[in-house]
């Protein structure tokens, strides 16, 4: 039995294609055409038809070849994948257009028909249509996690964060968690007036598997029903955090399982554990206000980002406690990041006032506010799968200078 070819390396949200074929050169001509692509992230693995599936992570995606001269092997490969639970989305690729072939293929469960040499537009086309439809699934069926960052201090990361999963359980009856990974604050204990005798130092012992019992047990209940996952209540054990407990707690499917939405507060501080985060995000938002020195971060933000290569999630920007008529305008904002604002959240000094000098939430002292109705919508947009919008980007430090120069 053909042993499997090696695989590219795995990366988070890719799809998982295996590539099927009895000739080791038309496998090779195919997967560097896959290769090619950069949307959406592929992992390939190799096989010969008569190669069993024992072992295997189940493919998203099996692409097998027809290679022109006896098909039998490829069309049982292919009946037989159509079988198989859970089912992989079937791709056919076929050098010649004979109908009666195309007949068969389709016969033997092909959902798809693609022409040999692979043209880019078509194959992108039919991945990118899988791609979405598995990501809408893994929506449907499990919980979304939201991480929420910015390098600029001071322009309410914890408090949107807050607000945001408190919006989510007071308007949308979701099941909502928060984690807090600004270790050296601890701000959202505060912010949600909590005083938790339990934090995030309890899943942080040895190499254990956290289990749903370990998890439950390091959550604080908060009186909207939302749990909070406290970080360390002493600055210095922010240490003992690594990514391997990042990724242990929000890399897995548990806390998925769980709860409908988690929100992260990922402070203003970038390390290997916010990395960790985002990389199990379904959602990263970046927060920044109207001044030039959030511009300037977030054009940092933006080129580390790009060079940490993260594949599976892009970043958007929230534009907090936006003015209409200030000078730096939207349209400024949105020309230098390359990027589109996703929301737009008012200020309102007397009701953040209010909630301060109460210890009140923002459902308390300002329901109905349009403070309050801005992060309502966020939250309807977030649980409708409303999509992160990302447009091809020129120079960042020309547009930053072109806008932004001026005011040195």
């Amino acid at each position: 039995m053909p042993a499997i070819a090696k695989k590219t390396e795995s990366k988070r949200g890719a799809l998982r294609v295996l590539l099927v074929g009895e000739a080791e050169d038309r496998r090779s001509e195919v997967k560097l055409a896959l290769a090619a692509l950069t949307d959406p992230p592929l992992e390939i693995i190799e096989a010969a038809p008569s190669a069993g599936g024992s072992g295997w992570i189940p493919p998203d995606v099996s692409m097998v070849l027809f290679n022109g001269g006896s098909e039998e092997a490829s069309l049982n490969f292919l009946q037989a994948q159509a079988e198989v639970t859970p089912r992989p989305v079937l791709v056919a690729l076929v050098n010649e257009r004979s109908p009666i072939l195309m007949r068969r293929i389709l016969r033997a469960g092909a959902d798809e028909l693609l022409f040999l040499p692979l043209d880019q537009g078509d194959v992108t086309r039919a991945l990118l249509k899988i791609s979405e439809s598995r990501r809408r699934a893994e929506r449907e069926s499990s919980g979304v996690i939201v991480s929420i960052v910015s390098t600029a201090g001071g322009v309410g990361v914890t408090s949107l964060a807050g607000n945001l999963a408190l919006a989510l359980r007071y308007t949308l009856n979701k099941r909502v968690a928060v984690v807090d990974l600004d270790l050296q604050t601890s701000a959202m204990a505060v912010f949600l007036n909590l005083e938790p005798e339990r934090t995030i130092m309890q899943l942080c012992e040895g190499d254990r598997r956290i289990d749903s019992a370990q998890l439950e047990a390091a959550l604080t209940e908060h009186p909207s029903g939302i749990h909070l996952l406290a970080a360390p209540k002493r600055i210095q054990d922010g240490e003992l955090i690594s990514e391997k407990t990042i990724a242990a707690i929000l890399g897995r499917p548990l806390i998925r399982e769980l709860f409908d939405f988690v929100v992260v507060d990922c402070g203003s501080y970038i390390d290997e554990n916010v990395v960790a985060a985002w990389e199990s995000s379904d959602y990263l938002f970046y927060v920044l206000d109207q001044s030039i020195a959030a511009a300037r971060c977030a054009w940092r933000f933006v080129d580390l980002f790009g060079r940490l290569g993260l594949a599976g999630v892009e970043p958007a920007f929230i534009l907090n406690r936006f003015t209409q008529h200030h000078p730096i305008t939207e349209e400024q904002i949105t020309h230098t990041l390359g990027r589109p604002i996703y929301a737009k959240i008012p200020p309102d000094e007397k009701v953040l006032e209010r909630m301060q000098l109460r210890a009140q939430e923002l459902w308390q002292v300002g329901s109905g506010t349009p403070l309050a109705r801005s992060v309502e919508e966020l939250a309807r947009r977030l649980a409708t799968g409303g999509e992160v919008v990302v447009e091809p980007s020129g120079s960042l430090v020309s547009r930053l200078l072109s806008f932004f120069g001026g005011h040195q």
